[in-house]
């Protein structure tokens, strides 16, 4: 009895996640924390014309606990070959919005039907500093399917505890450079099993939008 009712209470801070006000806020991460810094042409701050892309944050219900899924991309990817995400990309014809994107891409590439999800917050744009707008999905998937991977896109799949996502003293800041430009930008390394998982960029900064609508914090302005 007292595991369903932990089951329900994480499932309903989730649902709410995207009413509070971390939640709802517009965030152009790069520009957060590198207000000093103009690196037009190469990263803009604020991009200008950003392109559109959507991305799901899958949060399964398993037996020892929530985890969320992300993917390693391809190294074969032109775009953030290697790097860790989340399931998503831009929008395609036929999509009806965001969060039609975001189920569509999480099906292609890791095999998540888009029936075995439940949308249960949206949050505000995320602006990184290589000109996209990203809308995050939070999606809960209470009977995880076999997640298969799309490997034109995906290297590997993995899964992270969702109470260590939402701890923010597990979330760091850290100096990243692009072709000879040094930025700064948020981070969460995790030990999976031996193996370091660094996530960090825009996937991180959309994390620490989770972590801190979780806690009920606000972004700092």
């Amino acid at each position: 009895m007292r595991a369903a009712v932990k089951m329900e209470s994480i499932e309903d801070r989730l649902l709410a996640l995207g009413r509070t006000a971390a939640g709802q806020a517009e965030r152009p991460l790069f520009h957060e924390l590198n207000p000093d810094r103009d690196y037009s042409p190469i990263l803009k701050s604020p991009p200008q014309n950003p392109r559109p892309a959507s991305v799901l944050i899958p949060v399964l219900n398993r037996p020892q606990g929530h985890t969320v899924l992300f993917t390693v991309r391809s190294p074969t990817m032109p775009s953030h070959a290697g790097q860790i995400s989340f399931p998503g990309g831009g929008p395609k014809d036929g999509d009806q919005g965001p969060v039609e994107t975001a189920l569509r891409e999480a099906s292609e590439e890791v095999g998540l039907p888009a029936d075995a999800v439940e949308v249960a917050s949206v949050f505000g744009e995320h602006h990184g500093g290589l000109g996209y707008r990203v809308t995050p999905v939070v999606g809960i998937v209470r009977t995880p399917p076999e997640i298969r991977i799309c490997t034109r896109e995906v290297d590997e799949a993995f899964e992270v505890p969702l109470s260590f996502l939402t701890d923010l003293g597990n979330h760091i800041v850290i100096d990243k450079a692009f072709r000879g430009i040094d930025y700064r930008m948020y981070a969460i390394p995790y030990d999976d099993a031996g193996t370091e998982r660094h996530i960090w960029g825009l996937t991180a900064g959309i994390l620490h939008t989770l972590a801190l609508a979780w806690n009920g914090q606000p972004v700092a302005p």
